[in-house]
């Protein structure tokens, strides 16, 4: 683990040591909970560091926040708690607020344990299917290995402001996914690659509008 923490703080040189322990205090009460809630693969438990909080940081250099105003970020299918748990540790001092959305009950309340361990004021865990959110919506969409790429924009474009951004980890095959969402949905995209693991993406989509008629 020292080896997988080394890796992270050299590539992770910004984020404060209150940040730090935060991270390894959710780091190791994910590895407390892991077998009563399932949450990561055995296999994955030497990797958290890297694979997952390393990971989920990466969306802090795109998230834009509004000067003087609510940056709001929905995340789907939060299960473990990645990306959210992590971004919002890291921004927990600014304007940003994070609903994780868990469908799975026992995993929506290791998020609320998460939160309320780690006194994480700007997040809000709901245990729903994100399809059946209704009257309100968001600056920002992430989720991690949840959906394919044109599911995720019919669970989630009623819940779309006009400047609505989504921040989407994706893998090997996301330029499948984009060809076939594209299909139904015109939108904007720009593909950010992991430099520490192939084959590893993040997708920002904006200006999401679905095609009057499908092809």
């Amino acid at each position: 683990m020292s080896n997988e923490l080394d890796v992270f703080l050299e590539n992770n040189t910004n984020v404060s040591r209150e940040t730090i322990e935060k991270l390894a205090v959710f780091r190791s009460f994910l590895i407390e909970k892991n077998q009563q809630f399932n949450l990561v693969s055995k296999n994955e438990i030497s990797k958290i560091w890297i694979r997952h909080i390393q990971d989920s940081l990466r969306l802090l250099s795109l998230l834009e926040q509004k000067k003087d105003t609510l940056t709001t970020v929905l995340d789907i299918g939060s299960g473990g708690g990645f990306p959210a748990i992590p971004i919002a540790i890291a921004l927990r001092n600014q304007n940003y607020h994070f609903t994780l959305c868990e469908s799975i009950r026992k995993k929506s309340n290791f998020l609320s344990m998460s939160s309320d361990l780690l006194e994480l004021t700007n997040t809000k865990i709901i245990n729903s299917r994100v399809e059946d959110i209704i009257n309100i919506s968001f600056d920002v969409i992430t989720c991690r290995a949840v959906a394919k790429l044109s599911n995720i924009f019919t669970y989630t474009h009623h819940l779309l402001k006009q400047n609505s951004v989504f921040l989407l980890h994706k893998g090997i095959k996301v330029e499948e996914e984009i060809i076939n969402a594209n299909k139904q949905w015109f939108f904007e995209h720009e593909l950010i690659e992991n430099k520490l693991e192939e084959g590893s993406f993040i997708l920002k989509v904006k200006n999401l509008k679905k095609h009057n008629k499908i092809k």
